[in-house]
């Protein structure tokens, strides 16, 4: 067994030393004999010294291993994951002025998860858009680096190879795709970039602004909900190109999309050059559903659509106002109540004419509200396209 072996299995069994230290150890342990000991003898004793256990010739090692077992300087390296995310190919220019290309696929198995960097030929996948998320692949004869924030990254060289869809092998190894999606409801801004799934619920114009530079920009967007709550979408430029037609009820999957922080305070997604974007169209007879049950007032949280059964308790006010995107629209604003609170309400456009037969005593069930936090923070009902509102009873 040749000395680059023994390094590789003493890395994949100390997962405290980094390759520089081992060939170290190594360098020491010959430099203390004088030079007798071979550089494979050498390794073998440091791998004792380690409490590692070397193994036989017979049994060559094998690269395929576990994500959270990586550790940078391992070569000859097999795993087998799932396709999280496809990043596109992109250019760069040698130190002799010639051309290369480069791109990435983030992959994950049960252990954890990492990115695997393809150069040159090897991004041809990629390039012919045959490479899926959700897509199983066995990496082989790959080599483990520090990116330039420290992270792991596996790389494809010129003698590794990347099979997709092999055989026999038991999915119930890999994670499920359904295992990396975020939650709306649940979004913190500290996790930095999510991957969610949702449904377009109100659809806005593109807009078009000047840099600083003089260039031209885009920005177009999306409020998207799934069963826990609704955010808004922030495509752009390229993004919102890409994004191209899209409707209410469409289902989106967008993959490593930043969280920020919006002007009103709540949590945005802004969809990026990073970001992939998949879309289904044609979603209208299976919109996600909302809340099965009615609530109580005083167990609506923030975030969530909810169906409530209360009494109006203030005269509806209904008025005209400008929009952020310059459009005049109308809004009534009243109060409703149940046994267990009051709560206001915001009826928008076709709603906020509704808003004109109700008086202070009618009963009103109120289906598919948004709840989200009103001036000086206290909570709100805010009608949206899909919402219905119902009369039970009237003074």
């Amino acid at each position: 067994m040749d000395l680059e072996n023994i390094v590789q299995q003493i890395l994949l069994n100390r997962h405290d030393l980094t390759r520089e230290e081992v060939l170290k150890k190594i360098y020491e342990k010959k430099r203390s004999s004088e030079d007798y000991f071979l550089d494979e003898v050498a390794a073998r004793i440091v791998a004792l010294e380690l409490g590692v256990e070397i193994q036989n010739e017979e049994e060559p090692f094998s690269g395929e291993i576990a994500v959270k077992d990586l550790v940078s300087g391992l070569n000859n390296v097999t795993i087998i994951a799932r396709v999280i995310a496809v990043y596109s190919a992109q250019t760069f220019t040698r130190n002799d002025s010639t051309e290369g290309k480069v791109a990435r696929l983030l992959l994950a198995d049960k252990t954890g998860t990492l990115k695997l960097v393809l150069w040159n030929d090897k991004i041809e996948l990629i390039e012919t858009d045959r490479m899926k998320r959700g897509q199983i692949v066995r990496v082989l004869h790959a080599y483990v680096r520090e990116s330039f924030d420290g992270q792991l990254e596996l790389h494809l060289g010129n003698k590794g190879d990347l099979e997709t869809s092999p055989k026999n092998v038991d999915e119930s190894r890999l994670p499920r795709m359904e295992d990396f999606l975020d939650k709306i409801g649940r979004l913190k801004p500290e996790k930095k970039t999510v991957s969610i799934s949702g449904t377009v619920t109100q659809v806005f114009p593109v807009s078009e602004f000047t840099r600083k530079d003089g260039t031209s920009g885009k920005v177009r967007r999306l409020r998207l909900r799934d069963e826990t709550g609704e955010t808004t979408a922030v495509f752009w430029n390229e993004k919102a190109d890409e994004l191209g037609a899209v409707c209410e009820n469409d289902q989106l999957q967008i993959t490593n999309a930043r969280i920020k922080a919006g002007l009103d305070g709540r949590t945005e997604l802004h969809v990026e050059n990073s970001s992939q974007i998949e879309k289904t169209a044609g979603q209208a007879a299976q919109p996600v559903a909302a809340a099965a049950v009615i609530h109580r007032i005083a167990d609506l949280t923030e975030g969530r659509l909810a169906i409530i059964e209360a009494t109006v308790t203030s005269a509806p006010i209904i008025k005209e106002v400008i929009t952020s995107q310059g459009e005049n629209v109308l809004v009534a604003s009243f109060d409703l109540a149940d046994d267990s609170g009051k709560i206001g309400v915001s009826l928008w456009r076709k709603h906020a004419e509704y808003a004109r037969m109700l008086s202070i005593g009618t009963r009103i069930r109120l289906k598919d509200a948004y709840v989200k936090k009103g001036f000086l923070n206290p909570l709100e009902l805010v009608s949206r396209s899909p919402t219905t509102i119902e009369v039970v009873s009237k003074p």
